[in-house]
């Protein structure tokens, strides 16, 4: 595509308005929350107009996700409103069993073995993309070979866009299952918010806890929820994750009161540069990588937003109160170590644990997938506390509590 074309293409972004024409009279009605929904999206929408950090590729890319994002919304809002069904019909009782540890702590393996049960049901890459309705079953292989021609036929459309997926996939591999972050997004609850605001709050901690304290995103999050649950109800339980459920622990045990919650937890001298190898290259195409005021200011943000992480763990697992006490005998604590050391263990702990079924099958299904998917298959990753100037006293001091809570050998 020629430079003018892509000019024109951002041009005609910049003035498009998110707006609410195509949402019903009946959706606006049952789901009060959408005027907050397109409030929070609209605010992400100036904040990219504005920053300069941001290149035209990158305020291309926002633009375009943000306008995404609420047309699926608004799709899911009105299906939900025309289908009885979506309401009428419960959740599993068992679960959901969800993975919500922090991020590079091995929760995409734990998530793909967990996978291997055919009695569950995670959601796929195809269910959160491009065509959200109306759903279709993951055993639908002409509806899902449909999406598949058309993710490829966008990505084909745009070279950028494929290269950077491939450059992503050495540090968050990509599989057929996703994490339902991806519903969340289309309610507002967009972590990228940390590097596309220019907002230079002077108390960024209370700043990332305030935009990440969305309840409604977890109504919609149900809803969507509930719709896959219409045409594809899963024989045991639903299976999620994501580690941004970690600042909204409460909310989600309120809307999934069975929840069973797995919490991956891996040395932090490990994770955080990792997590800021990770940040930088899911910016890369997105900010001018020549400006170190911007790649120090990402990195700045990073480590913000992982204190806050830290902060509303520590607070949801010291809580002696309400509904987050009450969902302690429902969490089971991983150690990185132990799940690269023996995965499958690992699993099978988590199904005695909380009682779930057994069996044969799921453990060659799971020896299966690990032969298929060694680590690294997709690219490696490497950092070093150095290059984001860490060290290894600070972070035991910064992060000796969450240390001693999970990751010392007398616990």
């Amino acid at each position: 595509m020629s430079t003018t074309s892509d000019q024109t293409t951002i041009d005609h972004l910049n003035d498009t308005v998110l707006h609410e024409d195509d949402l019903t009279e009946q959706a606006k009605n049952q789901f009060g929350y959408h005027s907050d929904i397109l409030r929070t999206l609209e605010s992400y929408r100036q904040s990219v107009l504005r920053n300069d950090y941001i290149t035209p590729v990158g305020r291309n890319f926002f633009l375009s996700d943000l306008h995404s994002l609420h047309t699926n919304c608004k799709r899911v809002l009105n299906y939900a409103v025309e289908h009885n069904e979506v309401f009428n019909q419960n959740l599993p009782t068992i679960g959901p069993l969800i993975i919500c540890g922090l991020a590079r702590t091995g929760t995409t393996l734990l998530y793909n073995l967990l996978a291997c049960d055919p009695n569950c049901r995670a959601p796929l890459y195809t269910d959160m993309y491009v065509e959200v309705v109306p759903p279709i079953s993951r055993f639908d292989s002409i509806g899902q070979k449909r999406r598949l021609d058309l993710l490829k036929s966008l990505e084909q459309d745009n070279k950028q866009a494929a290269n950077f997926f491939i450059q992503i996939a050495a540090y968050h591999a990509h599989f057929d299952i996703e994490e339902d972050y991806h519903i969340l997004r289309q309610a507002g609850y967009f972590s990228m918010f940390t590097t596309v605001s220019d907002d230079e709050d002077g108390t960024p901690e209370s700043w990332i806890r305030k935009e990440m304290n969305k309840d409604y995103a977890y109504d919609y999050h149900e809803i969507f929820l509930r719709m896959l649950n219409t045409v594809d109800m899963p024989k045991s339980h639903w299976l999620l994750k994501t580690p941004f459920h970690i600042f909204s622990f409460d909310t989600l045990v309120q809307h999934y009161p069975n929840a069973l919650l797995i919490m991956p937890h891996r040395r932090i001298d490990e994770v955080l540069p990792s997590l800021c190898s990770l940040s930088l290259t899911a910016t890369d195409l997105h900010f001018d990588k020549t400006n170190s005021i911007s790649r120090d200011r990402i990195i700045k943000r990073c480590y913000q937003f992982f204190d806050t992480e830290i902060e509303c763990m520590m607070k949801f697992r010291t809580s002696e109160n309400g509904v987050l006490a009450q969902s302690k005998k429902h969490i089971f604590d991983v150690t990185y170590d132990n799940l690269m050391k023996d995965p499958i263990g690992v699993v099978h702990q988590i199904y005695d644990y909380f009682n779930l079924n057994w069996s044969n099958e799921i453990e060659m299904a799971m020896r299966d997938w690990l032969l298929k998917n060694p680590q690294g298959k997709q690219g490696r990753h490497t950092y070093s506390l150095a290059e984001f100037g860490l060290n290894q006293e600070d972070i035991e001091t910064r992060y000796a509590d969450y240390m001693n809570l999970f990751l010392s050998s007398n616990n």
